[in-house]
């Protein structure tokens, strides 16, 4: 085991910047939601954030997690679990949960931070937490009750453990293995999608670390812990729905929605309230019947499926964002710039090679949930979680001079 004075992450050198950065990311964060409550208060904006608040506030008033519609699977669970510890607040509790929210973005400079500290060096680590601290979107959404900055956070504390069990020579491997163990069960209980990651993470995972007995018995704890939360959750859906539902019974809706008639690659589920066929479908119903009629659009039409794909990785990848509303003006445009800075920092740290390892943890989410969105909907919204992996990488192109990379950078300073 590392001993105190040998660890990178308790020396005071390695936590002065990080916390630094953390701080300087709640700061940004809470100023825009407290500017925001002062415009708007506890309106939301989006059918996504009704829905969430919903279930947290049926699961605190009725002890049911379902949707005012009755819907029992409408989403997985961890969000709108978070949001219980403050739906009994009423309105207040919804200033609560995007302060909350505005902690998990800073937190996730601080990871960013640290983990990029390790792989590359200190320098490096300080420039990756710097640009998830000041990053636009990563602001923006700590406004709104979605899951992307908690998805943000599982995301990089997922890798970052996944990095750490790949390099790991046997101090902190238990932390590690620990932490991607909770990392999988949350990433698979807040998003459905998650488990096409996991599943290409943890298959790599031995065959990219250094030791790879101990690296496949840390990817068979972490699938475990996954897989007994995802069954958990099915035998809940099977005691109230009947069928026991492993995720939630919105990938048919989603999937149709990609596909359907007119679609342009965006989201627009007005076509729920215009086909009579679903009325007397229950929840489980519905989403089985609108899944095998997208992929019967899809076998009919392969070549429209793939013009549609290109149309979502545009408008999933579009510096500015699609929503008419938010297309201008001066957020707009500095937003633009820096997701172009980022992604070219990025790519340039990426042709460095500092970290084979920690390069591919790194890419990997933002690879998979990219082609997620072109098989269903694009949207800014579905990136936001993947540009702290980005700022990660981008991170990569700063290696100070006589300032080696790998783990022994963080371990020197």
């Amino acid at each position: 085991m590392d001993s105190p004075e040998d660890s990178p992450i308790l020396t005071r050198p390695a936590w002065h910047p990080i916390v630094l950065v953390v701080a300087a990311a709640l700061i940004l964060r809470v100023a825009w939601v407290l500017m925001c409550w002062r415009q708007g208060g506890a309106a939301l904006e989006f059918d996504d954030e009704r829905l969430h608040w919903q279930l947290a506030v049926n699961l605190v008033r009725d002890g049911l997690l379902v949707s005012d519609d009755g819907r029992a699977a409408a989403r997985m669970p961890a969000y709108p679990l978070y949001l219980a510890a403050f739906a009994g607040l009423g309105e207040t509790g919804v200033l609560l949960a995007r302060l909350g929210q505005a902690l998990l973005g800073a937190a996730c400079a601080g990871v960013a931070c640290a983990w990029v500290r390790s792989a590359v060096g200190p320098r490096a680590g300080l420039l990756a937490g710097v640009l998830v601290a000041v990053d636009p979107f990563g602001v923006f959404f700590c406004n709104l009750l979605l899951n992307e900055v908690a998805f943000s956070l599982v995301l990089l504390v997922t890798s970052a453990c996944a990095w750490r069990v790949a390099t790991a020579d046997g101090g902190g491997l238990r932390r590690a293995v620990a932490g991607l163990a909770c990392g999988a069960a949350a990433a698979m209980m807040t998003r459905p999608e998650a488990g096409l990651w996991l599943g290409a993470c943890l298959l790599l995972l031995p065959l990219i670390a250094r030791r790879r007995r101990r690296a496949l018995l840390g990817a068979a704890t972490a699938a475990l812990a996954a897989a007994a939360c995802v069954a958990a959750w099915g035998a809940r859906n099977q005691a109230q729905l009947g069928a026991p539902v492993l995720l939630s019974t919105n990938g048919g809706v989603t999937l149709y929605d990609g596909h359907r008639p007119g679609a342009d690659g965006g989201s627009d589920q007005s076509f729920l309230k215009q086909m009579p066929e679903l009325e007397p479908l229950d929840e489980v119903q519905r989403d089985a019947w609108l899944h095998a009629a997208a992929l019967r659009r899809i076998r009919e039409d392969p070549g429209r499926a793939l013009r549609l794909a290109g149309i979502k990785l545009l408008r999933t990848w579009s510096p500015i964002p699609n929503v008419a509303a938010y297309r201008s003006g001066a957020a707009a445009w500095s937003g633009a710039a820096f997701t172009l800075v980022v992604a070219a920092l990025a790519l340039a740290g990426t042709a460095r090679r500092r970290d084979a390892r920690f390069l591919v943890l790194a890419w990997l989410p933002v690879v998979v949930f990219t082609l997620v969105s072109a098989a269903f909907v694009g949207s800014v919204r579905y990136r936001v979680p993947l540009m702290p992996l980005l700022c990660a990488a981008a991170g990569a192109v700063v290696v100070a001079r006589g300032e080696a990379a790998g783990p022994a950078a963080g371990r020197r300073s």
